[in-house]
């Protein structure tokens, strides 16, 4: 019996390493997802999950502006909703808005319909907000499976994934997450952070750390769209 029950578990947490969005796999290579931009370029990006929050990401999108910085910024529908007002000054501020559904559910064993409403909800809420529906997204955790690719390509969604974790959702000091990014980045990297969280503060001050030593080595910032 509990051989039975460790082998369950070895494929369920298999299965949970094949969606997950932090390793790129068949599911990629075969659909096309997005985990970087051009290599031959001398461009990354700096993305944001999970937001809009009312503090962090007014002191976030401050941060960038003094940074001569534009990101994109991949929100919860639900939090737009909450929050239109920060929305807006994400836009206000040239910044890139993502699609990452409406309530942040992990998508890699839903019905298609179901990540289609996700998907649906959270457009007319960023809609609402700021009169723009966005063409890219970003599933949470990003979490896909084939048929979580395809819904998001009838939605008219291009789905974005990263090749550089900066793993500030777990906690990392600062100086953790500045190294970690250092580390990894590589021209067309797409940078995962979030700000909208408990702790997003260090986040903040790791971009203002992290901005200035990739443009030392030579690299610019952009948005998904312009990378």
């Amino acid at each position: 019996m509990l051989i039975t029950v460790l082998g369950v578990a070895a494929i369920v947490g298999l299965l949970y390493l094949l969606c997950y969005g932090g390793f790129e796999g068949p599911v990629d290579w075969v659909m096309g997802t997005s985990s970087h931009g051009d290599r031959d370029h001398q461009i990354v990006a700096l993305t944001f999950d999970d937001g809009p929050d009312p503090v962090r990401t007014p002191a976030l999108l401050a941060a960038l502006d003094q940074l001569g910085v534009k990101a994109t910024f991949f929100v919860v529908g639900a939090a737009v909703d909450a929050h239109p007002d920060v929305t807006r000054q994400i836009v206000a501020g040239g910044h890139e808005l993502g699609n990452h559904t409406y309530t942040h559910r992990y998508l890699p064993m839903a019905r298609s319909k179901a990540v289609l409403r996700e998907l649906a909800a959270t457009d007319r809420a960023i809609e609402r907000a700021t009169g723009t529906v966005p063409t890219i997204a970003r599933p949470p955790y990003g979490g896909r499976s084939p048929r979580t690719v395809q819904a998001f390509a009838r939605a008219a969604k291009r789905l974005v994934l990263w090749d550089v974790n900066s793993f500030d959702w777990r906690g990392k000091s600062v100086p953790q997450v500045v190294e970690r990014v250092l580390e990894r980045t590589r021209p067309g990297s797409i940078i995962l952070m979030h700000e909208a969280r408990d702790g997003g503060e260090a986040t903040i001050e790791a971009v203002r750390l992290l901005v200035p030593r990739l443009r030392a080595r030579g690299l610019a910032f952009a948005t998904i769209g312009d990378l």
